[in-house]
């Protein structure tokens, strides 16, 4: 998907985000403006001076802001333009994405075997897609987490194990998610939903 005016974008998506504060949402739009204006840069090189720096740092840091207050702000944008959608795909799949530096402490292993050294997040998205005109609407769901040591490499143990307990479960997470927060959505379109 080209964003065309990233200012508009930021704005579109994150405008009814509750932070608890207005400049709090105010900073959400900039930074996503910035970022999205300077794709592949870091924070440093996007914000363009000192200040904008400090306060997308203070911004990240802020104890009091949520990843997920963020993210159902983006994902409730999208509702208007489900709507005028006749057909929509939503196309889902997850992704790997894998650290090198000393963060990966932190992380969980994403490799298939016990001997895997690769570290990192697991990423579940949904990306909802008009199936007429081809065009991109935007994340509508997105779950990620990280493989804790202890149930890595129990894959042999699936038939066991409670289907709930399983990553395959996200599959139904995302289902359930989406329902939820799209009900005349989900209830009044074809939507079909293709595993990637």
């Amino acid at each position: 998907m080209l964003i065309k005016d990233t200012e508009e974008w930021a704005n579109n998506l994150f405008e009814h985000a509750e932070l608890g504060d207005e400049r709090r949402t105010k900073r959400l739009i900039k930074i996503s403006h910035q970022m999205a204006s300077n794709s592949g840069s870091s924070i440093v090189k996007a914000s363009g001076s000192q200040a904008s720096i400090e306060g997308a740092y203070r911004f990240l840091r802020n104890d009091k802001i949520e990843a997920n207050d963020i993210a159902s702000a983006g994902f409730s944008s999208l509702l208007p333009e489900l709507q005028r959608s006749k057909k929509i795909l939503a196309l889902e799949d997850t992704s790997t994405l894998c650290y090198r530096h000393n963060v990966t402490k932190e992380l969980g292993h994403t490799g298939a075997y016990k001997q895997s050294s690769s570290k990192g997040i697991l990423a579940h998205s949904v990306l909802m897609v008009d199936a007429d005109t081809e065009h991109t609407i935007g994340l509508a769901e997105q779950h990620c987490w990280c493989r804790k040591d202890e149930s890595f490499g129990t894959a042999n143990d699936r038939k066991r194990r409670k289907y709930e307990t399983k990553e395959s479960c996200k599959w139904q997470r995302s289902s359930e998610a989406m329902s939820l927060r799209y009900p005349s959505v989900m209830a009044n379109h074809k939507c079909m939903r293709p595993r990637v």
